[in-house]
């Protein structure tokens, strides 16, 4: 992701989340950047355990790009509450994913986050989401 690119979506999550912001990765093949890490949550995670995560994530894009048994559509984001996060994973292709995590008291409105943040992936992004909604593209 370019760094304007990055600049505008980090801009947008401090915008929307404030002091909730966690943290933003994005991935593309082997290669991935921290966009955004609060301090205290980087001192949680040395560079061989965000290795290890974005493995995970990469994994779960691959599998979220099987169709699933029932005509829904394309799977744009999965949403995940822990007891210290809630973490987003927007898959933007195949090898192609950004991981945002906020703090649990940022969880009302889930819906409009996701769709705004999906925009700017979207439209901000120099990758295309090539399977984006209709609601999105129009």
């Amino acid at each position: 992701m370019p760094r304007e690119s990055a600049n505008r979506l980090v801009d947008f999550l401090e915008e929307q989340a404030g002091e909730h912001l966690r943290g933003a990765i994005h991935y593309s093949g082997d290669e991935y950047v921290s966009l955004y890490m609060r301090d205290d949550v980087d001192a949680l995670y040395p560079p061989e355990k965000m290795s290890e995560l974005v493995a995970h994530y990469r994994q779960e894009n691959h599998d979220q790009t099987v169709k699933e048994p029932f005509d829904l559509g394309n799977k744009h984001c999965t949403v995940s509450f822990y007891d210290d996060a809630i973490l987003f994973h927007f898959t933007q292709g195949d090898e192609i994913g950004t991981v945002i995590t906020l703090e649990p008291e940022a969880g009302r409105n889930i819906v409009g986050f996701i769709t705004e943040c999906l925009k700017q992936l979207h439209y901000n992004s120099p990758q295309e989401i090539t399977s984006a909604p209709r609601w999105l593209r129009d």
